[in-house]
């Protein structure tokens, strides 16, 4: 039960701190939102390992950690793409999807057997993450007449949407499953390796398309809440890897637009579509079946 309750915290600091960054991003370029959070993330990190200092430290741990930190920075350069060329249906989507189902599948090909109620339960969670994420992204196709190389464009542009899309989804799922594999003893010390590589992979990033810009004033404190929660969701990410199995810790994860969509709900007044209500009733009985499944 204290697994669940782990990851379910895991995958709300998840969305609240995409929300937040999606907030600061209103004002200040994505990817440097991207990198300053991280480093406000590395900070607090930091902090938290001053405080409580972790018996072991293992180079392999440090490694892995590192491993999935460059994972999630590709991941977040593809995924920012394909959403800025469309459609961001399926950017969210294919995403969504592969970031939770490749963790499932590594970890049955691992040898991970969860019970039959658990299983249920993360059957749920997929396909409700999916529609919490697709549900508030709405698009019309205009009646307009397109010559033929304005079709052959567009297709070309859905195809690396697409790519890009798929290319984010797995690069996410590596991201979780690198923090599968470090040591049960390890604490929190693979977060250094893991935001140490990120941060150094967008700096590079940014440095080569000459990005580097001011942080707007009124985006500041978004980063830092961004950060700081971002922290908080790894954390708790790892704390549930160590209670309970990766297969269900990682499908209950991957919910993480449930809070951000009620953020927005909350603190914007957005309208939730129906597609988003019926992904979040999904997450809430996914949440239940894990539970009881884990009790069993």
């Amino acid at each position: 039960m204290l697994a669940v309750l782990y990851a379910s915290l895991a995958a709300l600091s998840y969305g609240a701190s995409d929300y937040s960054g999606a907030v600061a991003a209103k004002n200040t370029d994505s990817t440097l939102v991207t990198v300053a959070a991280q480093a406000a993330s590395l900070a607090t990190l930091a902090l938290i390992l001053v405080l409580f200092p972790e018996d072991q430290r293992a180079l392999v741990d440090l490694a892995w950690g590192a491993l999935g930190g460059l994972a999630a920075a590709v991941g977040l350069v593809a995924f920012y793409r394909a959403l800025a060329i469309g459609p961001m249906s399926t950017a969210a989507s294919t995403t969504s999807l592969l970031s939770a189902v490749v963790p499932v599948v590594v970890g049955l090909a691992l040898g991970e057997r969860p019970g039959t109620i658990t299983m249920v339960g993360v059957a749920v969670a997929i396909p409700a993450g999916v529609l919490v994420s697709v549900g508030g992204t709405v698009f019309r196709r205009e009646r307009i007449a397109l010559s033929p190389r304005e079709h052959v464009t567009s297709r070309r542009g859905e195809g690396e949407t697409r790519a890009l899309s798929i290319v984010a989804g797995l690069c996410f799922g590596l991201f979780f499953i690198a923090l599968s594999r470090v040591s049960p003893d390890a604490g929190l010390f693979p977060l250094v390796g893991a935001r140490g590589a990120s941060i150094t992979a967008l700096a590079l990033f940014i440095t080569l398309r000459k990005g580097w810009a001011p942080i707007a004033g009124d985006s500041r404190r978004s980063i830092v809440v961004a950060g700081v929660l971002d922290c908080a969701a790894n954390s708790c990410y790892l704390l549930a890897l160590g209670e309970g199995s990766f297969v269900w810790v990682a499908a209950i994860t991957s919910m993480s637009p449930v809070s951000t969509v009620l953020l927005a709900r909350i603190r914007l007044h957005e309208l939730m579509t129906r597609t988003q209500i019926l992904g979040i009733a999904g997450a809430i009985l996914a949440v239940v079946l894990v539970s009881v499944g884990a009790e069993l």
